[in-house]
């Protein structure tokens, strides 16, 4: 159990550097307008998220592409749904919950 704590939180870690800070201003705010630009932004948070996946020994490539696609749609609906002028909507809390559940769902 401890071992499957520690997997988490490397990958909640990883999520939380690529998400955030690696997303910067530009991708943050062209995504919702660019799919190239959302893929891009969903490409850099699914590498940071496999690279922790390949050093745990848990990379797969069913993974890769569920992270992606689940980060974009994702991503998607949280800027279709979320007001501009309001950034800490119940979207963004639900983005970053189904974000936390894909985590979960890659550790095994």
């Amino acid at each position: 159990m401890p071992e499957l704590i520690n997997i988490y939180l490397w990958l909640f870690f990883a999520h939380l550097v690529t998400d955030f800070p690696l997303q910067g201003d530009f991708l943050a705010n062209m995504k919702a307008r660019s799919i190239f630009i959302l893929l891009v932004h969903s490409g850099i948070w699914t590498g940071g998220i496999c690279y922790v996946l390949v050093y745990f020994g848990l990379f797969s490539y069913w993974k890769l592409i569920f992270l992606l696609v689940g980060h974009a749609v994702a991503d998607r609906l949280k800027d279709r749904y979320s007001p501009e002028e309001k950034k800490l909507t119940a979207s963004l809390y639900i983005d970053q919950l189904w974000h936390a559940f894909q985590l979960l769902a890659v550790m095994f």
